[in-house]
């Protein structure tokens, strides 16, 4: 059995998991070659499954903040669920409250399956989002930006409309092959 918790540790070149928020900006927003060796070696580590939130039992056991903002995980069932209600097609995807992106990702895995490989372009099917956590964000833009999902992110307080930073994903040749490149836009 694997233990997440300390293999993503090692992955992003860290002692302890209090290091992975800061660790994963600096990553996304460093050095371009560092950033595609990272998410070579989380795609090799889980088996290129893009299916579903990696940092889930990893940031809900170490930097969840169940008390004071409320931070529940949807489980991968109902996420799964409420993803093939909604349905597919071409257009923008909304969550205010998107957390690590458990929701998103399941939601876009089901878009992408629906069309076929060589017909899906990223950039047909935005996702904007919003996060309240500072902790939270990082692992986030890695979960959109690995499986080069292009949209928006807020940074912020979604209900008082007041944000932090407003982060731009942008899959630059509109393939389903490539990541995407983050901008801080604010």
């Amino acid at each position: 059995m694997k233990n997440i918790l300390s293999d993503i540790n090692r992955m992003l070149g860290i002692t302890d998991s209090y290091q992975a928020p800061e660790k994963i900006m600096n990553i996304l927003t460093g050095d371009e070659k560092e950033c595609i060796r990272v998410f070579k070696e989380f795609l090799n580590y889980f088996k290129c499954d893009i299916s579903y939130d990696w940092f889930h039992e990893y940031f809900e056991d170490e930097h969840a903040d169940r008390k004071n903002n409320k931070q529940d995980f949807t489980p991968k069932c109902l996420s799964t669920l409420v993803s093939k209600l909604l349905g597919s097609d071409t257009g923008i995807t909304y969550e205010p409250t998107a957390g690590t992106g458990g929701m998103l990702i399941s939601n876009w895995y089901n878009h992408r399956n629906a069309i076929s490989f060589i017909d899906y372009k990223p950039n047909d099917h935005l996702i904007v989002c919003g996060e309240l956590s500072d902790k939270t964000v990082p692992f986030l833009l890695f979960n959109l930006s690995i499986r080069g999902i292009s949209g928006i992110v807020f940074h912020g307080d979604t209900l008082r409309n007041e944000y932090k930073a407003v982060y731009i994903l942008t899959n630059r040749f509109n393939s389903p092959c490539d990541f995407s490149t983050i901008t801080k836009w604010k």
